[in-house]
C-alpha cells in the first residue's frame, strides 16, 4: 500500500511545475528505478486515471505478453499522468492528487498480481511524442535505453494519428521519429459509435495507404488487439464517475478494491447537494 497521501502528491506536483524538468518519477512500490541495466522495454499507459479502472489493468496485461518478446524481468510498466492535457484542461472532477493517489495504489496492485517492475510519473507534456522523447532523454541520462510501447485504447489512437493536433506541421513530419522507435499496443473498444470491425478496418486501411496523411508504414508500430473486450471493452473512467454520482453500485466491480475503498472513502465523483 502507497505511504503517500493526497496532501504529500499535491505539493510534489507544485514542486514539479515549479521545477522546470518535464518528467518524474514519483512512486515505485518496489523502491526500484523506472528502468535498469536489464530493462529493454517500458509500456507506458499514459491516462487521466479519473478513476483508474481494469479496463487499464487489462490493457497493462495484455501489453506484457505483446509479441512475446521479452520476459517480465525484462519490462517494465510507467503509469503516467500528463498535468497538461491536450484535450483536458481542468483538474476535475477528481483533484489531481487524488488521481494520483490512485495511481499508486494501482502501481501496488499490478506490480504484486504481475510481479512487473512499475513506477508511477507525472509529465507537463500533452503530446505523445513529446512525452516519448522525454522518457527516452530520461534514460540517456542514466546510461539506459529501452523500447518504448505506449499502451492506449482505440479512441486515444485516433488522437495521436489526427493531423489536427500537429498544424501547423504535416503530421508525417512531426510524427516522423516517434513511430520509427515507438510501438503503440491498442485494445479495442467495444461501444456503439464504432464496432471492433471498424476499429481493425482503420489499422486495414493504414496499412494498406488509404490515410492520406498517414505513411502506411506506421501500420507496422501498431498492434491492434481484442483482448478481454467481453469484460472489459466498455469500461470507461467517465461511464463510472456517472455511476458513482448516480449512487449506482455496478461500478463497484469495474475497479480494484483499493480504488473502491479510496473512492468511498475520499466520496469522489459524488453530486454537489
Amino acid at each position: 500500500m502507497s505511504q503517500l497521501s493526497a496532501k504529500s502528491l499535491q505539493k510534489t506536483v507544485q514542486d514539479f511545475l515549479a521545477s522546470g524538468s518535464h518528467l518524474r518519477i514519483i512512486y515505485n512500490p518496489s523502491s526500484d528505478a523506472l528502468a535498469n541495466s536489464n530493462t529493454r522495454r517500458i509500456c507506458v499507459l499514459d491516462s487521466s486515471f479519473n478513476p483508474p479502472h481494469l479496463g487499464h489493468y487489462a490493457l497493462i496485461k495484455e501489453s506484457l505478453s505483446y509479441k512475446n518478446q521479452f520476459p517480465k524481468d525484462n519490462q517494465a510498466v510507467l503509469l503516467l499522468f500528463s498535468v497538461k492535457n491536450a484535450d483536458k484542461v481542468t483538474a476535475a472532477p477528481a483533484a489531481l492528487e487524488h488521481r494520483l493517489a490512485m495511481m499508486c495504489l494501482m502501481a501496488d496492485y499490478v506490480q504484486k498480481k504481475m510481479q512487473v517492475n512499475v513506477s508511477v510519473g507525472i509529465t507537463d507534456h500533452a503530446k505523445f511524442v513529446d512525452k516519448s522523447s522525454t522518457i527516452l532523454r530520461y534514460l540517456k541520462e542514466q546510461n539506459l535505453s529501452a523500447k518504448l510501447t505506449f499502451l492506449v485504447g482505440f479512441d486515444t489512437l485516433l488522437r495521436i494519428l489526427n493531423p489536427n493536433y500537429y498544424l501547423p506541421d504535416k503530421i508525417s513530419a512531426a510524427l516522423s521519429e516517434f513511430m520509427g522507435s515507438t510501438d503503440l499496443f491498442c485494445l479495442t473498444r467495444n461501444d456503439e459509435k464504432l464496432s471492433v470491425a471498424d476499429q481493425s478496418s482503420y489499422v486495414q486501411t493504414l496499412r494498406s495507404g488509404g490515410h492520406e496523411d498517414l505513411p502506411s508504414i506506421w501500420s507496422q508500430s501498431i498492434s491492434l488487439h481484442t483482448g478481454e473486450i467481453d469484460i472489459v471493452g466498455a469500461m470507461s473512467s467517465s461511464k463510472i464517475r456517472k455511476e458513482v454520482a448516480d449512487g449506482h453500485k455496478e461500478w463497484h466491480n469495474e475497479v480494484i478494491p483499493e480504488i473502491h475503498q479510496y473512492i468511498v472513502e475520499q466520496s469522489l465523483y459524488k453530486k454537489l447537494e
